[in-house]
């Protein structure tokens, strides 16, 4: 019987299987319906049949109906006409109460079963004509019993299949996330001991040497304090680095992120070091999620750094512009003495923008402009916010 159920389950995914079954059934409780031995009367026997076979078209998109309505037309055999039941609507009776535990919820499914049990013990008043052996009783309970040990069966292993794959699943989650994490620490662990490490070095020599120069001029003594300051904030933007690489989330809270507020500061230590570089701002200024402020802040950045080394002594633009659903981001600079900025190396400044944009769904161009110097233009999309603060 395992064996029947199990190549029955088998065949029953696939699309055709309910119909054929459900046509072999219905046809063959057509054909016994009308038994000269059954109590009920000919058309109530082939009425009963067909709700007992036909419903199983449609278990599969409606269990619940397609099994109630079985288990009712089964009752009315077991309690006022067991021999009229015909052997195809019994086989119907035996699948729904096998596809109980399968199909429905769980209370459902114990309803069902003990509705089923209940109809038999009632047979056993003897209503009407129904009158047979008491084995036969006996029978019909085990097999209530066995349809519905057989579907827990088929719900158990359905169930422990789905708890393996989802096993299988976190395993193969946990290996890459642990694969992830032992690369994201070695580079962690380079940085730290060669880069962190070299910038350090700068920091104390740019620091220790107006000391060690006797006569430094003025300028001089200027430019390496600020090459002490800009060494320490690349120490504590790398140590924030570290804390994300070393992160299992790939978060920190070593230190806050920069935000589109410390722009002034940038250009400042930018104009500073001899950059001749303006910023505007236009539309409404109002507080972005971080993602968005630290995105900009970097395009600034990096754009900044790109000019002064490739267009030194050039003017550069920020135009920062608070539009409806986001925020745009312009710079550019004009002629320099340099080479022409299409002739500038290749190098992974712009193309880590472009990923970070890309991250935030925006839109990222940098190239050469009209007249002859760098442009570098992001649109960094973001919810319209309404009066009443609601996104």
């Amino acid at each position: 019987m395992e064996r029947a159920l199990a190549l029955l389950a088998a065949d029953y995914r696939r699309s055709t299987g309910p119909l054929v079954m459900t046509a072999v059934l219905a046809t063959g409780a057509v054909l016994e319906g009308g038994k000269s031995a059954g109590p009920l009367p000919f058309d109530l026997a082939i009425a009963l049949g067909l709700m007992a076979t036909l419903p199983l078209a449609i278990i599969r998109r409606f269990p619940s109906a397609a099994i109630g309505c079985i288990l009712a037309a089964s009752a009315v055999f077991v309690v006022f006409g067991r021999l009229s039941w015909s052997v195809a609507a019994v086989a119907g009776w035996l699948i729904a109460l096998a596809a109980c535990p399968v199909m429905l919820p769980r209370g459902r499914a114990i309803q069902a079963v003990v509705a089923s049990e209940a109809a038999v013990l009632l047979a056993l008043l003897g209503l009407g004509r129904n009158v047979t052996p008491w084995d036969a009783h006996a029978a019909e309970a085990a097999a209530v019993l066995a349809a519905w040990g057989a579907g827990e069966m088929v719900r158990a292993r359905r169930q422990s299949a789905i708890e393996q794959a989802a096993a299988a699943d976190q395993v193969r989650y946990l290996n890459a996330r642990d694969v992830v994490a032992r690369e994201r620490t070695g580079i962690a662990r380079e940085l730290h001991d060669v880069v962190a490490h070299h910038v350090s070095m700068i920091a104390v020599r740019a620091a220790t040497a107006p000391y060690a120069i006797s006569g430094l001029p003025e300028p001089g003594q200027v430019a390496f304090a600020e090459i002490a300051d800009e060494a320490r904030t690349a120490l504590t933007e790398l140590r924030v680095v570290l804390g994300v690489l070393r992160s299992p989330d790939g978060g920190t809270d070593a230190a806050p992120q920069p935000r589109i507020a410390d722009l002034d500061l940038l250009l400042s230590r930018m104009v500073s070091a001899g950059t001749d570089v303006t910023m505007t701002v236009t539309g409404r200024a109002r507080p972005l999620p971080g993602s968005v402020e630290l995105c900009c802040y970097r395009i600034v950045q990096e754009a900044l750094t790109n000019a002064r080394r490739h267009a030194a002594g050039s003017k550069v633009r920020v135009e920062l512009c608070y539009q409806q659903d986001g925020l745009s981001v312009q710079i550019s600079n004009g002629r320099a003495d340099s080479p022409p900025a299409g002739d500038m190396p290749v190098g992974y400044g712009l193309t880590g923008l472009r990923e970070r944009v890309a991250m935030l769904r925006g839109e990222f161009r940098a190239g050469p402009d009209d007249q002859g110097g760098f442009q570098v233009t992001a649109v960094l999309p973001w919810p319209a916010v309404t009066t009443d603060g609601a996104a």
